[in-house]
């Protein structure tokens, strides 16, 4: 049970910072080094676009997290209920 929490628990951590790394913000987001005004302009007009598609539907890797983040809920909660159990067994 505890390796199946920790393994769950390493896993939301890794796709909850892909999915903000794909946002453009967090430790994983792509920066570059030189930026032209050209390109600011034009990243910021790219980014107004993906803004409007980001909220209506989430990537893979956010889809990936939530489901995560349920499993490792359900499994915190299935430790917590199935610790007294296992003491009045023994």
């Amino acid at each position: 049970m505890v390796i199946a929490l920790l393994v769950c628990l390493a896993a939301t951590a890794a796709t909850g910072l892909v999915a903000y790394g794909e946002q453009g913000k967090g430790p994983l987001a792509t920066r570059p080094s030189t930026v032209s005004v050209a390109q600011a302009n034009s990243e910021a007009k790219r980014a107004a676009r993906l803004e409007g598609a980001t909220e209506r539907s989430e990537s893979m890797a956010g889809e990936l997290h939530c489901i995560l983040a349920n499993i490792t809920l359900a499994l915190v909660i299935l430790h917590i209920v199935g610790r007294p159990a296992a003491r009045l067994g023994s």
